[in-house]
């Protein structure tokens, strides 16, 4: 069956975002000396799905994300923004409206905001909510590390595994352990949007 001109084109730009993570997966990989399979054997991940991330045909849930960074004794943020330069003082990062590099995972579409600085201790990332319930997202995610979020369009409903869901509107914050098992939903025909600060090393 043909695809579409315009599927093709959302095809390929959904590859070119999933190869963004890959390109910094690799390169922070071999900068390591690790093999795929050294590096499976340190981050959990299976070597199957590294190779798939690397070469942009899958993308990876934030869960896979923090497993990739402790495998790789790195900030999240490298994965998202690979730079050498590790720690510097007076530092100053910009990101305009509508600019940088967007990153989409099967749960969210994220647009890291200023996050061209390697040594800062916070991610602050504008993300779009992609699935309406849980059946569509999937089992609860966890990791180490602390979050809070920000609804700037729409309506959500924050999921965890100990506390009653949460529905949140525009202007509401929520402040999370990242250990706690979360997911965050949208609610109504239009997905939501939240401005999402994370601890950068999880």
């Amino acid at each position: 069956m043909s695809t579409h001109p315009e599927q093709a084109s959302v095809l390929k730009h959904r590859q070119r975002k999933a190869g963004a993570i890959g390109d910094n997966l690799r390169a922070l990989r071999k900068a390591r000396g690790f093999t795929i399979a050294a590096m499976a054997l340190a981050s959990g991940i299976s070597a199957a799905s590294i190779s798939r991330i690397e070469n942009g045909r899958i993308s990876p849930t934030f869960e896979v994300i923090v497993g990739l960074a402790k495998g790789l004794e790195v900030d999240v943020s490298e994965l998202f923004y690979h730079a050498e330069e590790k720690t510097f003082r007076g530092w100053l990062a910009l990101t305009r409206a509508q600019q940088g590099e967007v990153i989409e995972t099967p749960n969210y579409r994220f647009r890291p905001l200023c996050n061209n600085v390697a040594s800062k201790e916070y991610m602050v990332l504008e993300t779009t909510i992609l699935n309406r319930n849980l059946e569509e997202f999937g089992d609860l995610q966890k990791h180490s590390g602390q979050e809070q979020v920000i609804v700037t369009s729409g309506e959500v409903t924050v999921w965890t595994e100990l506390y009653d869901p949460i529905d949140l509107s525009v202007g509401d914050s929520l402040a999370f352990d990242s250990t706690l098992g979360h997911a965050i939903t949208y609610k109504g025909s239009t997905p939501a949007t939240l401005t999402w600060v994370c601890s950068a090393y999880a």
